[in-house]
């Protein structure tokens, strides 16, 4: 709990030295909602690189931009993975907070028409593992590649990963991902 208000505290204080130090217009109550589908795969040892290793993975995520440089979600991950040392399907649900930077507005004026955007985006969260009874915190970070297709409308790559410690091993373990998806901006 004690990390969660940390983690809140530097969102807060960071927002307003972004804002001061670039002096960017704030933006009031620009809404997303993003849904992404994608491929996940437990690990990434060499042993970890095998068909039977890759699942199906779902992200949904709601977010509020504080600024032209940052913006805060919240979302969900999930259902399962694979563990190559056995052949059950571990289901899982993974909520997360986090911070999305979009760093291209520090240098390119928020006027400018932009199709693309880099977004580097990092936060916490409580990973359940539904097959071994157990919740922990866990760090996601990972970057996104949003391409606008109207003025409400980015598809999205996303490139991320879920990191932990004794998510399903008795090390720090890691399940990376690769997702596709649509945001819709509320305007």
């Amino acid at each position: 709990m004690k990390y969660l208000i940390i983690y809140l505290l530097f969102l807060i204080f960071s927002n307003i030295s972004f804002a001061q130090v670039l002096q960017e217009e704030v933006i009031q109550n620009k809404w997303y909602v993003n849904a992404s589908l994608g491929l996940q795969m437990s690990g990434i040892k060499d042993e970890d690189f095998v068909s039977t290793n890759y699942t199906p993975l779902f992200n949904a995520a709601i977010g509020n931009h504080l600024s032209d440089i940052m913006a805060l979600q919240i979302g969900y991950k999930g259902f399962f993975f694979n563990y190559i040392d056995d052949n059950y399907k571990h289901y899982y649900y993974y909520l997360y907070i986090e911070t999305v930077f979009n760093p291209i507005t520090a240098f390119i004026s928020s006027g400018v028409n932009r199709d693309w955007n880099i977004l580097p985006h990092i936060g916490i969260g409580i990973f359940n593992n539904n097959f071994l009874h157990k919740s922990q915190a866990c760090l996601n970070l990972g970057i996104q590649c949003n391409y606008s297709i109207s003025h409400n409308f980015d598809i999205s790559l996303d490139v991320s990963s879920i990191v932990g410690w004794r998510i399903y091993q008795k090390d720090e373990d890691i399940i990376p991902g690769i997702i596709v998806g649509i945001t819709y901006s509320f305007l």
